[in-house]
């Protein structure tokens, strides 16, 4: 079958990664795939299988005036139809709120079937905005709107059940020979240090200015510990702020993007993840698969659906400092516990293999693939 995936671009993120893997499962199951991104191919941080097809539109601009924005956007629209068209997929899967729209309007009148993915959570996510308004007009004409989580999905409420459907985000494939040597040229780990870590957007959405007070308020009894916040956003200059202004510019690192992040991971001792809400949480089910424990807030959506409170994992009530700090100094003071979280949690994460992932994925495709057929007698 051929099958087109569309996505804003290939940058470091949740969603963009999730798009990567599914076109790399796909292709394997045997099936002609094709990605197109909005923005150029040379923003692109993942890397693709050499057989998908790639095609970068290069259309993505910010726009000064309403009017302009008006403008590039049916430009989009415009652009999106014709080399779509031109690929001639049996069905298009389209990823994040502004491009579901996009696709959406582009392939009216087209019949191609169009299965939308959100990767957040659209009421916490939500501008109030024009994107927001037009959501609610254009998600109705997609053949499926599938939910990364059940959290997500329940706010879609307001559309059929059998417009709906849920599948979890599949998880990297992490080698298990890979060693770490350094976080970057400019920042190394010092090896009698342990390491408590977290990775993210560093945006408000991510809370690292609540897991900074929290570390804050242990850091004294535990000097031997580190936190590193992997990631980059507009919040960095808050957050090294924040960092000097508590007195820890020798205790934390914001080291940015790290392309295989993996090795640090399991050398790491604790993995947290502090924010205020999300969509699924990729970044858990990765800690779990190199052997961490983690500390999660309780946030919408998606952390209580892959941990099992004090199973496999530790929840914690959302921007609660004081929780947060002491299920910290729990586990640095328990390593049994930890090791014995970080074992279980290795089997749970099994459920978000690839295959099985790619598999739900096929059945969906062929739900729709069989609808429209129905559609054409």
């Amino acid at each position: 079958m051929r099958l087109t995936l569309v996505v804003p671009s290939l940058q470091s993120g949740g969603a963009e990664r999730a798009s990567v893997l599914l076109a790399e499962g796909l292709l394997q199951k045997g099936h002609e795939v094709s990605i197109v991104t909005l923005y150029a191919e040379e923003a692109d941080f993942y890397e693709l299988p050499t057989r998908v097809k790639r095609l970068a539109l290069n259309i993505a601009s910010d726009s000064p005036t309403l009017f302009h924005g008006v403008w590039n956007n049916f430009n989009r629209i415009s652009v999106l139809r014709k080399e779509i068209r031109l690929l001639q997929p049996d069905i298009v899967i389209s990823f994040l709120k502004e491009t579901n729209i996009l696709t959406l309007l582009a392939l009216i009148n087209t019949n191609i079937p169009v299965i939308i993915s959100e990767q957040n959570n659209p009421v916490l996510d939500a501008s109030g905005g024009l994107w927001d308004k037009l959501r609610i007009f254009i998600y109705p004409t997609a053949s499926k709107v599938v939910s990364c989580s059940k959290g997500v999905n329940d706010c879609f409420d307001w559309l059929s059940e059998d417009k709906r459907a849920i599948i979890y985000n599949p998880l990297t494939p992490i080698a298990s020979d890979q060693k770490f040597t350094n976080i970057s040229k400019s920042v190394t780990v010092d090896s009698d240090q342990k390491l408590l870590v977290a990775m993210g957007r560093l945006t408000h959405q991510k809370g690292f200015d609540i897991l900074l007070s929290a570390f804050h308020k242990i850091s004294d009894k535990y000097q031997q510990w580190q936190l590193v916040i992997l990631g980059e956003g507009e919040l960095r200059s808050a957050l090294e702020k924040q960092i000097e202004e508590l007195g820890l510019t020798n205790r934390v690192m914001l080291p940015g993007v790290i392309k295989n992040p993996f090795p640090l991971l399991k050398q790491s001792e604790i993995f947290v993840l502090s924010s205020r809400y999300e969509g699924f949480g990729n970044v858990i089910i990765e800690a779990m698969a190199c052997g961490l424990p983690v500390i999660s807030t309780d946030c919408p959506s998606g952390p209580r659906e892959i941990i099992n409170h004090q199973v496999d994992g530790i929840l914690v009530p959302t921007e609660d400092v004081w929780a947060l700090a002491s299920s910290i100094e729990r586990l640095i003071l328990d390593p049994q516990e930890a090791a014995k979280l970080a074992e279980t949690a290795r089997k749970t994460v099994e459920r978000f293999k690839l295959q099985k992932i790619v598999e739900n994925w096929e059945d969906l495709i062929a739900e729709v693939s069989n609808q429209k057929i129905e559609l054409a007698f």
